[in-house]
């Protein structure tokens, strides 16, 4: 059972101290290797593609073709390795390799930002991998670091059994969850990675309001409950929410305190305006009130509102 691919696509991520060179695999067809590395910031800003094959020549030259083809790969069937296999236990015990509570709250934001771009109208963006294209963009301020840290994991995995970047981020962010004490949540593998970013604008603005909140997860096929079950991953960063290594329904209790409320004037560092908002809003109060009234509720709604987000606009392979 393969989970590899043989196309990599090396591309310079311009920072303010320079650039970032780093290669990223698309998984559409069946390789022995997938390579993803990062180098140093002095690197070349040209931009690179690359095929692992001894026709790498007329590779390079046809690779300008493929993005086009991606709609014709998503109809590929729809097949999922399940939890427990040994490819599954094998991420696990790299990504715990990796994985500390003090990265937990990067690790599972990489998840958001890259399973947030799916737009149920047209099925495209998703859990695909595409954030790996997209870590310039302002909205994903910080992230390298996150994806900096699963690259390790990534590269031992590749080793033995190569792995996708979305099937990584979606393990990565489920065991993030556990190591600060929140329900264990097992994800099934088999997801394609994409050749391109996903389209800009697509993720929920800090700024929104209950009402503007509802209608994006909507546009991704998600219930308001669903909003308020996820929002709950704030509970652990640098929110303000509670502990920020343990994960709980403390988010839910200091929503319904609103310390904001009384900071005499001055900026709020708890949450962020779209977390206050969800307080504001009657249908979300009332799933804010059950969340914090029952860890246990909101752990199972979190789990099963986690694996519908990484199984948004996913691409699997043929097995």
């Amino acid at each position: 059972m393969r989970l590899g691919v043989s196309v990599s696509v090396r591309c310079s991520i311009g920072t303010a101290s320079g650039n970032t060179q780093t290669d990223y695999p698309a998984k559409f067809q069946r390789s022995s290797f997938s390579t993803a590395n990062f180098l140093p910031d002095n690197s070349s800003s040209d931009l690179a593609v690359s095929i692992s094959s001894s026709s790498s020549r007329r590779g390079l030259i046809r690779i300008a073709t493929l993005p086009c083809l991606l709609p014709l790969i998503g109809c590929l069937p729809a097949n999922a390795m399940q939890p427990g296999s040994k490819e599954y236990l094998l991420i696990k015990e790299e990504v715990r390799k990796v994985l500390s509570k003090g990265k937990a709250a990067g690790v599972l934001r990489l998840v958001f930002h890259d399973a947030g771009t799916f737009d149920i109208d047209d099925s495209t963006g998703g859990m695909n991998g595409s954030i790996v294209y997209e870590l310039e963009r302002p909205e994903n301020a910080g992230l390298k670091k996150s994806v900096k840290v699963l690259q390790k994991a990534k590269t031992q995995i590749d080793a033995i059994q190569p792995v996708s970047w979305a099937d990584m981020i979606a393990v990565a962010g489920a065991e993030a969850v556990e190591v600060c004490g929140g329900p264990p949540i097992q994800v099934s593998l088999g997801r394609l990675d994409t050749l391109v970013p996903d389209p800009e604008g697509r993720l929920p603005e800090e700024s929104l309001n209950a009402s503007g909140l509802k209608k994006c997860f909507q546009s991704k096929g998600f219930s308001t409950q669903e909003l308020v079950a996820l929002s709950g991953a704030h509970t652990i960063g640098s929110k303000g929410f509670g502990s920020p290594i343990s994960f709980d329904n403390s988010y839910y209790k200091v929503l319904l305190e609103k310390p904001w409320t009384s900071s005499g004037g001055m900026p709020s560092m708890i949450g962020l305006p779209s977390d206050h908002a969800l307080v504001e809003d009657d249908e979300c109060l009332r799933w804010i009130k059950k969340y914090a009234d029952s860890e246990n509720l909101f752990f199972e709604d979190f789990k099963n509102a986690y694996v519908k987000l990484v199984n948004s606009g996913v691409r699997r392979n043929s097995l």
